[in-house]
């Protein structure tokens, strides 16, 4: 496949696609600064734009002037100095004293410190000497490095994040996202976003975009400085429009949660002018710590009786029963303890404890889905594609859009109400609405959406949902999700199990893990819809039953991404015992070089007639189904194999056992783990090292030694365990 090329001056054409959104349907969003320096932009000399547009695609606004020569830029100097003069690149002055220590090389940091008197040692690392220079430096010691022939700092960057915030929504974008899109890294939804802007009127551009600085700013201050910024939020405007006023209620969550702790009064009087239900929360908490029971009882009390937010109901309920009806756990806790069913697991999935009870059920015969946040979300953006999508009312606005602005802003209801409530009358089977969703699918399937992300499973998953659920459940909950996509769009169960007793969606926990807020509010949503919800509590023990599939490859090569399989055998086991051996040779369909040969006696013609890894894929699937993987240096053989499967555009994905890590622990202290050494150390038999079927039963003799080892320890702390 060959590589996409840019043209030479691509960020320049980039810039100016850019620019005509703004001038065109963001016209009216521009005050008179704005079109100045666009006016002042479009009349440069193209070098003289392309050389503030390079500058504009740095991290940092201050640049190495020296970095700034580009091939297909002349007369560098020239431009510079036009660019300097009409402020579109600037002198780097003492305000931006901090921000430009950020920037430096650790030599050129060392350079500041010895200005200021400080010499540390070379062996100290670069996050040491800008700690020590942000301390001790003040601006003349930065001297040395100033001057616009060393730096320069790019102007106009209130205008530039004004102008990338009407673009994108946001602050976190920048015009790379345009070269990812042509080099095809980013896809883009095309064709589908209206010629509109995403605000109606320049007051309310403004305050969004002011209160989004705001609230991006505010962790590159320091607490003194944010103390400084919490009283003069008093005298701020007042926010504008839907998108101002989500902004202004988290910059006053954010500030308010990281003063509070320095000054308590000034923190909770910030936190109370934000809507946001976890700066209310924190209210209440911070006045019950400081003994004001009175006022957090009434304050309370008023929640319950009109809530704002489902999210802001359960914490009042769930506090005043805690703190002032004498309650002794929380509602979280309450769920885990009294709803909550046990299972023990083998220990093989400590770190995939979901994929442990899904294996579990299948052995029952169950069919079981990974579904969490998944599947209702994919349930939510197939059922309202339109109205999410097509509809001029909440589409999206430029093509690097993904999530609609009604959803971004919470809003989607109250958006698009009566689409909603047709869509959702129209429902009247779930068969019916099964095939519309299959036919969306069809035409829709992997246009980039910022609801949920497409897979090929996607279709049985929603085929089996649609055989047992109740349509009228499966249809508040899709209006619930619309009502409040903020509070109802995650926390969804990890399983969707079906067994004898129909359709039901499983939460996992493994030891220690806590049920969170968002799950408990969703979990007790699809409750009270009708559908069965259980949370299932794992115990983690070494289940003598479990199967081992004990692999060993041989390759062409060390690197998966460049080599290939040439011989696969595993080992499987069950207890102590191989109860099964499967082995095959593979065609690399690549050369086999000499000295592998010679490690492993695999050759070209011993592979010329084997099958390729396509024809043997489903059948290794099928025999590795239910086990856990093993190998000695397990990453090795699960990577190529894994390899392999992505090749195939295929997901791999098993729980794995390594038998170099496990004897280490099992037998510690041993001059070499490597398989020849410890197959030596305990007499284990290798009739063909380096060949895969007798390494992998090799593997298979010091799995039973690692075994023996862990059902001793567990035995041991049993023992231990105190009366």
């Amino acid at each position: 496949m060959r590589a996409t090329l840019l043209p030479s001056k691509y960020y320049l054409s980039h810039f100016q696609e850019f620019i005509e959104f703004v001038t065109g349907p963001c016209a009216h969003l521009l005050d008179s600064d704005d079109s100045q320096f666009i006016s002042s932009f479009q009349t440069l000399p193209e070098d003289a734009q392309c050389l503030f547009v390079r500058g504009l695609n740095r991290k940092s606004p201050i640049i190495k002037t020296a970095s700034l020569d580009y091939e297909e830029i002349n007369n560098t100097q020239q431009h510079m100095n036009t660019l300097l003069q009409q402020g579109f690149y600037q002198p780097v002055t003492e305000q931006h004293s901090d921000q430009l220590l950020t920037t430096l090389t650790k030599p050129e940091l060392a350079l500041v410190l010895r200005q200021a008197g400080v010499n540390l040692k070379s062996s100290d690392n670069k996050a040491t000497y800008l700690e020590y220079a942000m301390e001790v430096c003040d601006f003349c010691h930065l001297s040395p490095l100033l001057g616009t022939e060393n730096l320069v700092r790019l102007g106009f960057e209130t205008q530039i994040r004004y102008f990338l915030f009407l673009f994108f929504g946001d602050l976190r974008s920048g015009l790379n996202k345009f070269s990812m899109r042509d080099l095809g890294i980013m896809p883009t939804r095309r064709g589908v976003t209206q010629d509109a802007a995403r605000f109606d009127f320049i007051d309310e551009a403004k305050s969004a975009f002011f209160y989004a600085c705001q609230r991006k700013d505010m962790h590159q201050l320091t607490i003194s400085q944010q103390l400084e910024l919490a009283i003069d939020v008093k005298h701020f405007p007042s926010p504008q429009g839907t998108l101002a006023n989500i902004n202004y209620d988290r910059f006053l969550c954010k500030l308010g949660k990281a003063i509070v702790s320095h000054q308590p009064e000034l923190g909770i009087e910030i936190l109370a002018l934000s809507g946001e239900p976890l700066a209310q929360e924190k209210v209440i908490r911070e006045r019950y710590k400081q003994g004001d029971k009175e006022w957090v009882k009434q304050r309370l009390e008023e929640i319950i009786d009109n809530p704002d937010s489902e999210v802001l109901l359960t914490f009042a309920e769930d506090f005043l029963d805690r703190k002032f009806n004498q309650k002794r756990t929380s509602v979280l806790t309450d769920m885990l303890r009294e709803q909550s069913a046990s299972l023990k697991i083998d220990e093989m999935y400590m770190d995939s404890v979901e994929n442990g009870v899904k294996v579990h059920y299948q052995k029952q015969g169950k069919q079981v889905f990974r579904t969490e946040n998944r599947l209702w979300r994919a349930l939510f953006g197939l059922v309202f594609w339109d109205e999410l999508f097509e509809n001029q009312q909440s589409s999206l606005i430029t093509e690097f859009d993904f999530k609609p602005q009604s959803i971004s802003q919470n809003q989607f209801y109250i958006t698009c109400e009566q689409a909603i409530e047709t869509r959702l009358y129209r429902m009247t089977s779930s068969k019916a609405v099964f095939m519309q969703l299959s036919k969306v699918m069809l035409e829709k399937y992997g246009s980039p959406n910022g609801i949920f992300r497409w897979h090929r499973s996607l279709l049985e998953v929603l085929a089996v949902f649609f055989d047992y659920v109740d349509i009228d459940a499966f249809k508040a909950q899709m209006r619930m999700m619309a009502q409040d996509f903020k509070t109802y769009g995650d926390g969804y169960p990890d399983l969707m199990v079906v067994d004898e007793n129909g359709l039901r969606f499983e939460e996992i926990k493994g030891p220690g893990d806590q049920l969170r807020k968002n799950q408990l509010l969703t979990i007790r949503q699809l409750r009270q819809q009708g559908f069965a919800v259980r949370i299932t509590q794992v115990e983690w023990f070494l289940d003598p039953l479990q199967t081992y599939a004990v692999v060993d490859i041989e390759t062409t090569g060390g690197r998966a991404n460049h080599h290939g399989i040439t011989e696969i055998g595993i080992a499987k086991v069950i207890g102590n015992q191989v109860v099964d051996t499967w082995q095959t040779l593979i065609n690399p369909q690549r050369h086999i070089p000499q000295k592998i040969t010679q490690l492993t006696g695999i050759d070209n013609d011993m592979v010329a007639d084997a099958p390729l890894f396509v024809e043997i894929a489903d059948k290794l699937k099928d025999y590795l189904a239910g086990c856990v993987f093993v190998a000695h240096n397990v990453n090795f053989d699960y990577g190529f194999i894994r390899e392999e499967y992505q090749r195939l555009e295929q997901s791999f994905r098993m729980p794995k056992l390594c038998t170099v890590r496990e004897m280490r622990k099992a037998v510690p202290g041993l001059p070499s783990y490597s398989l020849a050494n410890l197959t030596r150390h305990f007499g284990i038999d290798m009739s063909r090292h380096h060949r895969a079927l007798s390494d992998a039963q090799a593997a298979a003799e010091l799995l039973f030694i690692i075994n023996q080892s862990r059902h001793q320890k567990i035995a041991d702390s049993e023992n231990h365990l105190p009366e």
